[in-house]
This record gives C-alpha cells, structure tokens and sequence, in this order.
C-alpha cells in the first residue's frame, strides 16, 4: 500500500513519500528504530489501526522506484499494538473480504472505541454527508431512529468499518427508512419522485408527501472495497429508493476520506449542524 498513517486516532491518511515521511514523522522514534546495522521506518496501517512497515524509504528497490507499506505482525510499542483479527479484516490486507453486513468482530478493542468517538463527537458532519450523498434532509427523529439501529446492530463491530470510512459506514448500516415527509434537496430525486410515484410531490416545505397508498424507502447496499490502480483504497456503496418494491433511484456513492477531515477540522463556532445531533449522537453513542 501507498498509505499510512502516524497515529492509529488518525481519521485520515497520508500518502506515502520520502519526503512526506520524513517530514511528518522528523525522522524520530517510533518512526524510525534502529536493528543492528539497519534503520527500519514504521507507521499505522489506516484501515485497521496495526503497524506497518515502510519498505524502500532509503533504499531503491528492484521492482519499483517508490517506497510502500505492508503489514507488520508485532506491536511497535509508543506506535502501534497487533491486532490479528482486525488485520484479518482490514480492507487493505484483504479487500472486500468482509463486508456482509451481519459481519462483526468478536470484541471492541480501543480501534472500534475510535469509531465510537469520532461518530459522537462529529455526528454534524456525519449528517452534513448524509445530505450531500442522498439529498435527505438528516432532522433529529431520522438521526435517532438511525442512532438507535447503529447501536442495537453493533455497527462500531462491523468487520469492514475503520475510522476513515466511519460516516459512510454509519449510514449504509441502516435499515431501510420511509421516504415520506422527508425533505428532499437533490433535484434529481426531486424529479424523480415526481415522475415515477403516481400521487407523490415536493411540498412548499420541500417535503415529499404522497396523497395515495405507494409505499416509497430509501436505503443503502452493496459496500464495496477495492486497491485502486494508485495502490490506495477505493470504497463505494449504493443508495437506492423504491416505490412499491421497485427501484425507481439508484446512484454508486463513492467515499471521500479527505473531505470528512476537511469537514470535521472545521471550527465547532462555523459547523452548521452542530447542537442537537450532536447531543443525540452523544445520548446513543457515549
């Protein structure tokens, strides 16, 4: 892999360099150890939280004129602590190895506590990408009726989650919610809805109401994990809407690990949510 990560707190990863690496760690413990003649250069994996070991820093490898990163199967004390079942399902060791949605680890180590912890205290900004990625308005009772699945569902267990992906993971874990009275923001679904639900419209409210019997959900499917051609993580999922048990809205939603960092490095004075989702987030999640 071409990323890491300096702390396994990190919501975010960098991207590996020789000169990025020297700059972020200033070539100190417990970056850089020495062995006997050699210096090794270690960092944290960004999926599962365990060390990794940054290969061809220094030295120019055969096959590739660019350092990488790969699992190391020992703790690195003041660095990172071995975690073998989250390594069995970390993403980047294993894509896609583990991601039906009944699939948990056996234990909440300080890695899921992480997830927990950032979920609570950036749950704005976890409803800011809800909106931005479906169009749905996140008011307090969708917040809590998600809150409470997240929680009974021990999503913070769930094999194919991290500290990266922690906000798309929330939602996609989410049982299947009513469409009515949801207030719709994205003009393509606005006129799909239109179209495609014979009594259905966007009120003065910008709610969707329907005057008939159509049964209309949203929810989300399909997770998918995969190394891009840049030798990074790829993730995806889907968000649907049916009418009636048949899909009238369909659009591939593609993770953005960088701009969840922008949002949450936000000052809490500018964040437009912040307040009472947070303090639910804060009820379920604390």
């Amino acid at each position: 892999m071409n990323i890491y990560k300096l702390k396994p707190s990190d919501t975010n990863y960098k991207i590996l360099s020789r000169e990025g690496f020297e700059m972020a760690t200033r070539k100190l413990p417990p970056y850089y150890k020495k062995q006997e003649r050699n210096e090794l250069h270690f960092a944290v994996c960004p999926v599962c939280n365990n060390p990794v070991q940054i290969i061809g820093l220094n030295k120019k490898l055969q096959h590739t004129d660019l350092p990488y990163a790969k699992h190391y199967h020992k703790t690195i004390r003041g660095l990172a602590a071995f975690d073998k079942e989250a390594f069995e399902s970390c993403s980047l060791a294993h894509p896609g190895s583990n991601l039906f949605k009944d699939s948990r680890k056996s234990a909440c180590t300080e890695r899921e506590r992480q997830i927990l912890i950032s979920l609570q205290e950036n749950f704005d900004q976890v409803a800011y990408l809800f909106q931005l990625y479906s169009g749905i308005v996140m008011t307090p009772h969708l917040a809590e009726e998600m809150l409470k699945w997240y929680v009974a569902e021990q999503g913070h267990l769930y094999r194919g989650g991290s500290l990266i992906n922690a906000p798309w993971v929330f939602v996609y874990l989410s049982r299947a919610q009513k469409l009515w009275g949801r207030k719709i923001k994205d003009p393509d679904l606005r006129e799909v809805l239109s179209k495609k639900v014979p009594s259905g419209f966007i009120n003065e409210k910008d709610q969707f109401i329907t005057k008939g019997q159509e049964k209309v959900f949203f929810w989300f499917a399909k997770h998918k994990q995969i190394k891009s051609a840049e030798n990074t993580l790829k993730e995806t999922m889907q968000f649907f809407v049916t009418c009636d048990d048949k899909e009238i809205f369909k659009k591939t939603i593609t993770f953005d690990y960088g701009l969840f960092q922008r949002l949450i490095s936000i000052p809490d004075e500018k964040r437009r949510y912040k307040g009472k989702l947070t303090a639910l987030a804060e009820k379920y999640l604390g």
